[in-house]
């Protein structure tokens, strides 16, 4: 088990980094957003932008080196941004990821194989944004279609 000077030790890219690329991505769309989270462990959304009828609920996380580590703050990320579906067709569910995760990302589409397909299915406003820190870019991308 790691300590948790070992988990931020293995992180190469921060969720923070990540957040604040999303925070700037967004107010260029003209949206108005929730204040970042302060203290670990705070409930709710990373982030909450709404412009005009539409909302984006986001959930950021960093690149962890640890394989199982990273895993885990994925899937976790996941079941939180699909926590926050209210069924509301001007709603988008998105999972801000490290670019760093596309690399991976078809071998992790096809290890889940059709519940990956079945999951797009049942959440179609869930998205990717692939978060470039060092560019300060994103890339999105629809859950079923994941990668280029």
């Amino acid at each position: 088990h790691l300590s948790e000077k070992e988990v931020k030790m293995a992180k190469s890219v921060e969720a923070k980094s990540v957040d604040a690329v999303i925070r700037q991505y967004l107010a260029d769309k003209g949206c108005v957003m929730s204040p970042p989270k302060t203290k670990n462990g705070e409930t709710g959304a990373d982030i909450i932008a709404r412009h005009d009828k539409r909302r984006w609920f986001v959930e950021v996380i960093g690149f962890q080196e640890v394989p199982p580590l990273r895993s885990r703050e994925f899937y976790e990320a996941f079941f939180r941004v699909i926590s926050r579906d209210e069924d509301n067709p001007d709603d988008t569910l998105v999972l801000g990821l490290p670019k760093r995760f596309k690399q991976g990302m078809k071998q992790r589409m096809k290890h889940y194989g059709v519940a990956w397909q079945k999951l797009g299915k049942a959440f179609p406003n869930l998205v990717i944004w692939y978060v470039d820190t060092e560019q300060n870019k994103v890339e999105e991308y629809s859950w079923l279609v994941p990668v280029d």
